[in-house]
């Protein structure tokens, strides 16, 4: 079974038996029928394994039930649908309820990164609907006034005095604005280091250096500094759990919140979360049985309110502004419990790049929110006490967190025009909250009701729908314990996956696969929210850094004129002309051939229709104030007529492509010199295809040896990394490489047999010039219609040759775009509506093999950052799906210069020189050296 070989190679490369809950590694946890399960266990996991080295743990004295099996020193490179399989694999074989794999979720966005550690790429990408730029208000007391905690602290001058706030996050550094006497360095602990320093050592590397410095001094900074905690005379315990709050692992979480009872702890403030959790939600319950408050934050980014703040039991919090109006990158929903201030909050500030030296400035996010609601509650329970609260609650028959609920909400501020099923009751009131007696706390309210029409309802209510299902088991016609995580990673997943906006927050490249146990039951609200990823590429491919547009748009636009050089200046010269009037007839001739050719609708032709029409105005209005000055249509027409004349792509049929087409735009003269070569090229470019999806594109280089990109290679297949970097791949079923020009059929399919070699490092999702995105297939030789492998294509050896501006074309197969990649980089239109638009106007038909000519603009050693010079970037039309396809010279024979991997629509593509490659030694000379060298 290949789950089961999978986790052997894991289990082959662990080092050792340690307990400490490591980031990033290879982790599962199992949940036992009963304890006495435990017994036997570990001989049955032997045997399954047939091998001992591996770690097995119980999460805790508090939750007998829960095992950790986890794998030291063997980081989690495997994709998250794949570790859920496995997962899932072990169920019965080990008599589990559930087995749950940590992933990494990165369901919780943190935009405050930015301030955390610089530009963060993913607080760049998410800018644009998360991070609000109203400037911060001057008093940086603002937020703890906005929920009346001074009107508060004059009620009960306590302010928090003797109550515990237990915080699991990133643990917290040196700061003169959270004091040390504010934190109990003797009841805190670091999960994660495997010791009692819960200091975070603000490492760059990580994502949030620094976050539980901020998010502690909201809660419990002392008055007098720059800034003052909600509860300046409450304790908090700092408990390390996480480097990165968006990277949710559930077990080192629920460890933190057992941790935070088991020191009797009186507060559990959560500014993470992720998708639901088996043991995170049996540690709730512990903790709320032993009367504590729990609370978490609702979300950031995302929508949808995140795992544990959408567990009916937590106290959830949403975000608001200084104006009592949602902040705009909260999330929302009906199990937000309360709302306070996430904009612009005054917050200790610690990172790598301070010199030691904190700061105090404003920050963004419901981790925040959550943090000052904390404080307020360490506010309630100072002013009536700890026996008084318990007592009450016992006497009502309800928990003490049901209780602080009743009067949290009853006491809720609630502004004009207030959306209760979406942010809660209110915004936190303090001095309301104080002035309730215990007696007169009302019943817990009923669960707020949607109306027929609720306005503002984000579109991911039906992620929110599968997170309610698996936290109350459903209907009970699906196992929701056994796969209610996985059932959340995917409903979210497809959320994600469908908004370009929210692409960063994917743990995987690839779309994830149900896996088998759940597809088999998968109820209509999962498939329900699948859907929304159906119109989503298969594969993301990993964003560029942005670069300065480096094409001169007029002159690509522009007629030549006989015998004159292209120039920006002769390009305007003939635009003032009768270039203009030569330019009308090229784009209405090239319109019309590719309605003939496409076929075409009535909103096509209109589109069409509409290019021709605008394009003199849009023209001059392009040579009078530059592309930056254009509406969203005149950068549509723009776009249409650099398409049209001077970066066009061409559908390959048979080896061919339209003359009719080519004499329309500036490469007529070198297609021509190469068309008795393009039959040759043509036949060696394949698409890559996993259970017939399209996920990328192939070349033949060698005698059975397809290359591709190491990113595509992560689609199709699993890595476990090992000793010194190297790797045991496991390809994923059904594999296959498609030579049809259209990708159908089977009598140009080839099955791929294994990875013969790839780059060393995994490929995230923004490209890292040192890391090579790069790998070669085994693909049979003869398939299973008799067909034989194409002959490979030539590969330039000599690297000075990428070292040149030139003329090259880019042979694959585009797919559905990727709208992350279709960023207007201007920032000011939406990718959706620039990339169908298009679509529509070429008739694109994805997923089949287009020839795309254009030039080298920046040649091997003249990037910055790229210290091996295998960097070249081109500027040939390019969409998802060609990844990995090759970059060919204009010279005989057509060979291969190089390997697309990445680009942005609009600026640049990226891709590397084989020949650079080659000469690195990056891969096994005994697999490069089999490639066809010319």
């Amino acid at each position: 079974m290949a789950d089961f070989d999978i986790l052997r190679a894991v289990s082959e490369a662990s080092q050792g038996d340690e307990p400490v809950l490591r980031p990033g590694i290879v982790r599962f946890q199992l949940e036992l029928k009963d304890a006495s399960k435990a017994e036997g266990l570990r001989k049955k996991i032997t045997t399954l394994l047939e091998s001992d080295s591996f770690s097995l743990a119980p999460l805790g004295s508090f939750l007998p039930t829960f095992h950790v099996l986890q794998f030291p020193g063997v980081p989690r490179t495997i994709a998250p649908d794949r570790l859920f399989a496995i997962a899932d694999a072990l169920v019965d074989p080990l008599d589990l309820v559930s087995c749950t794999p940590d992933i990494g979720s990165t369901l919780y966005a943190e935009p405050d990164a930015r301030a955390l550690r610089g530009n963060a790429p993913e607080s760049v990408a998410l800018d644009a609907f998360c991070w609000s730029q109203a400037p911060s208000p001057g008093d940086a007391h603002w937020s703890v006034k906005a929920v009346r905690a001074p009107e508060a602290w004059a009620i009960s001058a306590k302010k928090g005095k003797g109550v515990i706030v237990a915080q699991p996050d990133t643990g917290v550094a040196n700061h003169p604005d959270l004091d040390i006497e504010a934190l109990r360095f003797d009841l805190a602990t670091d999960i994660i280091g495997g010791d009692r320093d819960p200091t975070d050592p603000l490492d760059p590397t990580f994502a949030n250096p620094g976050h539980g410095t901020a998010t502690g001094s909201v809660v419990v900074s002392r008055a007098g500094g720059r800034m003052v905690g909600s509860a300046p005379a409450a304790s908090l315990v700092p408990i390390r759990c996480t480097t990165d709050v968006k990277i949710f692992d559930g077990t080192p979480v629920a460890t933190a919140i057992l941790h935070a009872v088991k020191i009797k702890a009186d507060i559990i403030t959560m500014s993470l979360g992720g998708i639901y959790s088996r043991s995170i939600a049996a540690a709730v319950g512990v903790a709320i049985d032993a009367g504590l408050i729990v609370m978490a934050a609702a979300g950031n980014c995302v929508g949808f309110v995140v795992y544990p703040a959408s567990d009916d039991r937590v106290i959830g919090v949403a975000g608001v502004d200084v104006n009592d109006k949602p902040w705009k990158g909260t999330s929302a929903g009906p199990s937000v419990t309360i709302s306070a201030p996430a904009e612009n909050v005054y917050v200790a500030r610690r990172t790598p790049i301070d010199g030691g030296v904190g700061t105090v400035s404003g920050g963004q996010g419901t981790s925040f929110a959550v943090a000052t609601t904390a404080g307020v509650a360490a506010l309630w329970i100072a002013h009536f006490g700890r026996a008084k609260i318990r007592a009450e609650a016992k006497r009502r028959g309800v928990s003490v967190q049901e209780l602080f609920r009743s009067a949290l909400t009853a006491t809720a501020r609630r502004p004009g025009r207030w959306n209760s099923w979406l942010y809660g009751a209110g915004i936190l009131d303090a001095e309301a909250l104080l002035r309730l007696s215990l007696a007169k706390v009302p019943k817990s309210p009923e669960a707020p009701i949607a109306p027929e029409s609720v306005p503002d309802a984000p579109a991911s209510m039906a992620v929110s729908q599968v997170f309610a299902e698996a936290q109350g088991n459903g209907d009970g016609k699906m196992d929701w314990a056994r796969f209610g995580a996985e059932a959340t990673f995917l409903a979210a997943d497809a959320w994600r996956r469908s908004d370009a906006r929210r692409s960063v927050l994917l743990e995987s490249s690839a779309r994830p696969i149900p896996s088998p146990g759940l597809a088999a039951v998968a109820p209509a609200v999962l498939r329900r929210s699948l859907k929304d990823a159906n119109a989503a590429p298969h594969l993301l491919s990993p964003m560029p850094p942005p670069a300065p547009s480096r094409r001169q748009t007029i002159a690509m636009i522009a007629p030549k004129q006989p015998g004159q050089e292209s120039t920006l200046e002769s390009a305007r010269a003939s635009l003032s002309g009768t270039g203009m009037r030569d330019l009308q007839d090229l784009v209405e001739r090239a319109l019309a051939q590719i309605e003939a050719d496409s076929g075409t609708t009535l909103e096509a032709s209109a589109a069409r229709r509409d290019v021709l029409n605008k394009t003199e105005d849009v023209v001059r209005s392009l040579v009078a104030g530059g592309e930056a000055a254009l509406s969203i249509e005149g950068r549509i027409v723009v776009e249409s007529l650099i398409r049209l004349k001077g970066r066009p792509a061409f559908k390959i049929n048979d080896g061919v492509i339209s003359k009719a087409q080519a004499e329309i735009t500036d490469w007529a003269t070198a297609l021509y010199a190469a068309e008795s070569y393009l039959p040759d090229l043509c036949v060696t470019v394949g698409r890559i295809d996993l259970n017939g999806e399209h996920v990328g594109t192939g070349f033949v280089a060698g005698p059975g040896l397809v290359v591709t990109n190491r990113h595509v290679a992560e689609a199709i297949a699993d890595v476990v990394a090992g000793a010194g970097g190297l790797g045991s791949w496991f390809l994923r079923d059904n594999v296959t490489i498609n030579f049809d020009d259209r990708g159908r059929g089977n009598e140009k399919r080839f099955k791929v047999r294994e990875i013969a070699a790839a780059g060393a490092s995994k490929i995230g999702e923004h490209v890292d010039f040192a890391h090579l995105d790069m790998a070669i297939l085994d693909v049979e030789t003869k398939n299973t219609v008799g067909k034989l492998l194409p002959k490979p294509i030539g590969l330039i050896k000599d690297p000075e040759e990428a070292k040149l501006s030139q003329d090259i074309a880019v042979i694959g197969y585009p797919a559905r775009p990727d709208l992350a990649a279709l960023d207007d980089p201007s920032g000011k239109e939406t990718a959706e509506t620039i990339g169908r638009r298009l679509a529509m106007i070429f008739g694109l038909d994805y997923g089949r093999k287009y020839f795309s000519p254009g030039v080298v603009d920046q040649p091997a050693g003249t990037i910055k950052g790229d210290g091996r010079d295998w960097i070249i970037t081109h500027d040939a039309t390019t969409l998802a799906g060609s990844s990995g396809s090759g970059v060919t010279r204009f010279s005989d024979g057509l060979p291969i210069l190089g390997l697309h991997f990445a680009g942005r629509v609009m600026t640049a593509n990226y891709a590397h020189s084989l020949a650079a490659v080659g000469q690195s030694m990056a891969l096994p000379e005994s697999v490069t050296g089999r490639l066809n060298w010319v």
